[in-house]
């Protein structure tokens, strides 16, 4: 294939990126980022679709998601591509046109796959999950599935209790997905090639260990509603203990991690250092369910985060765990990854830590490029409460913390509290609201009063928690709580956030839920709830409808309190923690005693560890790379050259917004080794700019970018280099030295010229027609835009911006001002017969599309379908 095939238009038949100009944020659905899969999937022995039941910002966020696609990708035979919860406009569009959905890799159906695994972190994603089945056009319920239809499988925290799913899922996997995930797969493939029912295959599937089959359990309840018992149909089976990886420095991670296109929620290299936390925090479910820790060598860490870095040009690295300040080499590890990246201007970020983990060293660490924020979770404010939890925080400490972040230059901390803890009492609400306030008012040192971002959670009691069984605040009460805080915790430097209520209340059902709320669940999806974590979109009257119609109770399992004797959903899944251990720190628990860490004293016997699954720590003795001398340090002024790029923007890439364009030639540019220059003061940026920004769905065979530099590099290998890692449809065509100081890009040119088609918008205009118009138009005197700005409504004769209106055949165009010889031809980019060519002044700020929308009286949606080419930008005549 040459050059021009490469930056065309389709990858295959996929149809929904034809309705990729009709919806919001259209990079969610374009596939083909860095770093992406392309295995042919038709050669495929297995084809697994992994599957993130929320949109795909938060779902590839997800370091999980990153290391099961890569894990599977590896092997051979296996093709693994991905899918994610389309949001509400393209939703509407997949019913109404009767498309399947999906995947992004290759666009094949999900129900074309041999599994769909679904990651489950969050039990409000349940509906989601119905909800992509549908769309998929997959039967809901899995005694509805032959051996025709895919496996439907779940992983994942959610897991440890999947009764509420389990009439909808084939199988569960438990623990560490990386251990268990490859067995599964290979069984699978095994009974593909042999042939057999789809029940042999799910009770062979049982023998493997951590892996859940519902199917295989009958459960019978009492009239009470409590469970009576939990029976396995098969010998041998009486319940599932999870798989744990012994060893993370002997497993799969990837190293070329997907980089997305959009901003996603967390949009930087994740880097897990370690796995499990043994410090007991008594409500944390994550707390139990991944022990034991095990850390990562941390030179080990640093091998893979310079291949990382050198694969994806991420400008940020995160350091995750559930406690990365507890972490044995925390501090020589992020002196040497900032002595490695500071140059770069790669900043490093924590996630929320303890008090007492974020240290004067780690703040003086982290700032030498740019503030990252920082998160502290006391969770409760008062030292009796903290006592029942099992998480201390000396309130000096967290005082002295908050000082020195402000100190540092920073001027906004966030705090993490929850309410509705066990036990919680007025003075214990009001210790939040005193605390905060005084971080807020004492801000650092002689300087200003500090910011105060205040997150206030409802507790849920968890499985495999020693709150399991606790009761949760009723509805009414939560909500009570909420309005003393929103009260209370007002003030200079002070923001209070907060969960919806009733979110927390669903949250609490189907985390201690049985199978009986699967038709709650398949009543509120009937009745068009999705998306229930996500506050505007949750429909609390549709569950309140669906709870009522299966008669059951959401108070039954969020606020009754248990007792131990009380049989529980999930009492056949094992964790490795013991029901015994759970109950003893319950005890502990109403007593306000603290239960120290097991990893400064003795073994509490807690039943996660085992003979070949030992707490593993890294080597104490790493130690960062001793400073440069002084004269190799000295900062030199840096020999800086701007290149000026001319490049095309065509096909899918059409589809990137102005500042993912932005992140794509940053991080492109960062993977090429191409150093460049950085503004100045606490959040450095890439010296960069472009033209004016493209309208979304727009292409364009003139656009420009500048780039100043940090290191001489001649502008045609920047050009070949840059190329390299460039995504499809996008090249520089042109490159070239520029003098450092001059007229910026977006006022350099002065009219932009179109070609417009009107192929993709389901209307035949003749030609006779579209001439008629075009005629009709040049010789009016006026043609009124309305323009809703944020100062009111403007009407624009737009005649006066039009500098040419014409009808041209495709076959036989030529563009009436030159164009680089490297540029792809018009008959290559259009399919219609006749094209309209139109020249618009930049300075009237009006698009093509709103013109010929006015011209032919198009519909919204004609308009947005229209196919838009920017051919050129000209300067001034004079």
């Amino acid at each position: 294939m040459g050059e021009t095939a490469y930056i065309m238009l389709s990858k295959g038949d996929n149809m929904v990126k034809d309705l990729l100009p009709l919806v919001s944020r259209p990079t969610r659905y374009l596939g083909g980022e860095v770093n992406t899969s392309r295995k042919a999937i038709k050669q495929a022995k297995l084809r697994f679709a992994l599957v993130f039941p929320d949109a795909y910002e938060i779902g590839m966020s997800h370091l999980g998601m990153q290391i099961l696609y890569g894990l599977l990708n590896a092997q051979e035979g296996i093709v693994c591509e991905r899918a994610f919860s389309p949001w509400f406009d393209m939703e509407s569009l997949l019913r109404s046109r009767g498309i399947p959905l999906g995947t992004l890799e290759s666009g094949t159906p999900l129900r074309a796959f041999d599994v769909i695994g679904f990651s489950l972190q969050y039990e409000l994603c349940y509906t989601n999950v119905l909800n992509i089945l549908s769309l998929a056009q997959i039967p809901l319920l899995a005694r509805e599935r032959g051996a025709d239809m895919p496996l439907i499988i779940g992983g994942g925290p959610c897991a440890f209790n999947p009764e509420p799913l389990a009439d909808f899922f084939d199988a569960f996997c438990l623990g560490d997905g990386e251990e268990v995930l490859l067995e599964v797969t290979a069984l699978i493939q095994q009974w593909k090639e042999g042939g057999g029912d789809k029940e042999a295959l799910l009770k062979e599937m049982a023998s493997i260990e951590g892996v859940y089959i519902p199917s295989l359990f009958r459960v019978s309840y009492l009239p009470d509603g409590t469970i009576e018992g939990i029976n396995p149909l098969v010998a041998h089976y009486q319940g599932v203990r999870k798989r744990i990886v012994a060893d993370l420095n002997d497993c799969y991670y990837p190293l070329a991690p997907v980089v997305p296109f959009m901003k996603v929620i967390h949009d930087r290299l994740s880097v897990e250092i370690m796995r499990g936390c043994t410090r007991g925090c008594r409500f944390c479910h994550a707390g139990y369910i991944y022990r034991p820790v095990r850390e990562r060598d941390p030179q080990a860490l640093l091998e893979m985060i310079d291949k990382s870095m050198k694969r994806t040009g991420y400008e940020e690295i995160s350091l995750l765990s559930l406690s990365t300040g507890d972490y044995t080499c925390i501090s020589p590890l992020l002196q040497t990854l900032m002595r490695r990246y500071e140059k770069g201007k790669v900043a490093i970020s924590l996630p929320s830590l303890r008090v007492g983990t974020l240290t004067r060293g780690l703040i003086e660490e982290i700032k030498r490029v740019r503030k990252t924020g920082f998160t502290l979770a006391p969770e409760a404010a008062t030292e009796r409460l903290q006592g029942i939890i099992n998480k201390i925080t000396d309130e000096k400490e967290l005082l002295e913390t908050t000082a020195q972040v402000f100190d540092a230059g920073w001027n906004l901390i966030k705090l993490y509290f929850m309410a509705g803890l066990p036990f919680e009492g007025e003075e214990d609400l009001r210790g939040i609201v005193s605390l905060s306030q005084r971080i807020a008012r004492h801000g650092g040192r002689g300087k200003r009063r500090g910011n105060v971002n205040v997150s206030i959670s409802t507790f849920v009691p968890k499985p495999h928690t020693p709150f399991q069984w606790e009761p949760q605040l009723p509805l009414a009460e939560v909500e009570e709580r909420q309005q003393y805080l929103k009260e209370e915790l007002r003030g200079r430097g002070l923001r209070l956030r907060w969960h919806d209520a009733r979110m927390s209340l669903l949250e609490g059902v189907f985390a201690r839920g049985d199978r009986r709320l699967g038709a709650v669940l398949l009543k509120a999806h009937q009745r068009g709830c999705t998306f229930d974590g996500w506050t505007e979109h949750l429909k609390w009257q549709a569950w309140e409808e669906a709870f009522a119609a299966s008669g059951l109770d959401p108070s039954f399992y969020a606020c009754r309190g248990r007792e131990p004797s009380e049989k529980t959903p999930w009492g056949h899944l094992q964790c490795g923690v013991q029901d015994e251990f759970l109950e003893a720190e319950w005890a502990r628990a109403k007593e306000g005693v603290i239960t120290p860490d097991c990893r400064g004293g003795a073994c509490l016997q807690c039943g996660a560890c085992e003979k070949q699954v030992k707490m593993m720590e890294a080597d104490a003795s790493f130690a960062p790379p001793p400073v440069s001398s002084f004269r190799e340090v000295v900062r030199k002024r840096p020999w800086v050259k701007k290149i000026r790029s001319q490049f095309i923007k065509v096909g899918e890439a059409r589809f990137l917004g102005h500042l993912e364009m932005i992140d794509v030639f940053v991080r492109a540019a960062r993977r090429a080794g191409i150093s460049m220059q950085f503004s100045e003061g606490f959040h450095p940026l890439p010296k960069i700019s472009f033209t004016n920004p493209l309208p979304v769905g727009m292409e364009s065979l003139a656009e420009f970018v500048d780039l100043e530099l940090a290191h001489y590099i001649k502008a045609r290998e920047f050009q070949e280099q840059l190329n390299r890692e460039l995504p499809l449809g996008l090249r520089i065509i042109h490159a070239s030295e520029m003098a450092l100081k001059g007229r910026p890009l977006p006022t350099v040119f002065e009219v932009d010229c179109f070609l417009i088609s009107l192929e993709a918008i389901g209307r035949a205009f003749s030609e006779e027609e579209v001439l008629d118009r075009l005629q009709q138009t040049l010789q009016s005197k006026e043609l009124i835009l309305i323009q809703e700005k944020k100062k009111g409504v403007r009407n624009v004769n737009v005649l006066h911006y039009i500098e040419r209106l014409q009808m041209v055949k495709r076959d036989t165009y030529t563009p009436s001002f030159s164009i680089q010889d490297s540029v792809p031809p018009v008959q290559d980019l259009f399919k219609a017969d006749f094209l309209i060519e139109m020249g618009i002044k930049k300075e009237g700020g009006v698009r093509p599309a709103a013109i010929l929308q006015l011209i032919l009286e198009l519909t919204s949606e004609e308009t947005d379908l229209l196919r838009v080419v920017k051919m050129e930008s000209l300067p001034p005549l004079s």
